[in-house]
């Protein structure tokens, strides 16, 4: 008995010391550990970016973005906006696969519709134009992105990635583009000649003639900047070297346009242009050097389209050459 009355001592006096230490002070250590989870800071939701129009709070990973003309940028990186305007989607035709029923139309340009763009609960806009941004800022934060501010097309896509947060898949896709444009550009190496010139010339639009510089439209991108293709020397120096993005020319002037190869924009196959005769009195054309382009896939000049367009253009300058052998 008194062994059991012993080993009951022991077991009463465990559960007092167990008892006492569960009110004992927190050690040094453990302080510290609490102190350091009590400042760990939460993600940022928003952050801050420069603009042409001053600082701007937009969201850290938008999720809802509403783009009015920029299309190609926005899915250069990998995201579909919810709201897009009419004009890109009719005339970016190069952009459709990239689209689905998840992106909405806003209007045309110059005639959105502010309260579909309220409808689609958008977290970031991104407008071109300075004009509209009272109106768009009512509805959510609101990001002007003017190309013309960037030197090309590169430094572009870069600007965007800020705008957006997706830096490193802007590098990534441009690394890609780079890839497959020098692939193009190898492709005419050798299909023209030494000196060989080039024009632009829209037949779509205008009763007169567009002819196109280096632009951001009509394929001047992809011809001038990506492929290197070297202009007709009046298209030089009285569009591209007067930062000039097109000329309306009248049919009876435009063989002070024409290179020696012509892409001509048209509304595609089933509308065929009227020419006039002076046309037909083009070198170009008599040389069998004149290669269609379709104004719905060549219309818009963002990233996405310009690497497109430059790889339509390479072969069709190369199915050029294999008809005259």
């Amino acid at each position: 008995m008194k062994k059991v009355s012993l080993a009951l001592v022991m077991v009463a006096a465990m559960m007092i010391a167990a008892c006492s230490n569960s009110g004992a002070p927190v050690t040094n250590k453990e302080q510290n550990t609490a102190k350091q989870a009590d400042k760990v800071e939460p993600v940022a939701i928003t952050r801050i970016i420069n603009t042409v129009m001053g600082e701007v709070e937009v969201p850290t990973e938008p999720q809802r973005v509403v783009v009015d003309w920029d299309l190609g940028h926005i899915v250069a990186l990998g995201i579909e906006p919810v709201g897009a305007s009419k004009t890109t989607l009719d005339f970016g035709l190069l952009l459709k696969q990239f689209i689905t029923d998840k992106t909405e139309e806003i209007g045309r340009d110059g005639q959105v519709s502010y309260e579909k763009v309220l409808e689609l609960n958008p977290d970031l806009i991104i407008t071109w134009n300075r004009e509209q941004v009272s109106e768009y800022a009512k509805i959510a934060p609101t990001v002007v992105f003017e190309t013309k501010k960037y030197a090309n097309m590169h430094e572009q896509l870069r600007g965007m990635g800020e705008i957006l947060n997706r830096q490193a898949e802007a590098d990534k896709w441009l690394a890609e583009f780079d890839e497959r444009i020098a692939k193009a550009k190898e492709k005419i190496k050798e299909a023209i000649p030494s000196g060989a010139t080039f024009s632009i010339i829209d037949a779509a639009t205008l009763k007169d003639a567009i002819v196109v510089g280096e632009a951001t439209e009509r394929g001047g991108l992809a011809a001038y900047q990506a492929l290197g293709l070297t202009p007709q020397e009046k298209v030089k120096t009285e569009l591209i070297d007067k930062g000039e993005s097109r000329a309306e020319v009248s049919w009876e002037a435009i063989n002070q346009f024409a290179g020696d190869y012509i892409f001509l924009i048209t509304q595609g196959e089933d509308v065929k242009p009227e020419l006039p005769s002076t046309w037909n009195s083009l070198e170009a054309v008599k040389n069998g050097n004149v290669m269609e382009l379709y104004m719905k896939e060549f219309f818009v000049g963002d990233p996405v389209s310009t690497l497109y367009q430059a790889e339509i253009m390479a072969d069709k300058i190369v199915a050029v050459a294999k008809e005259k052998k």
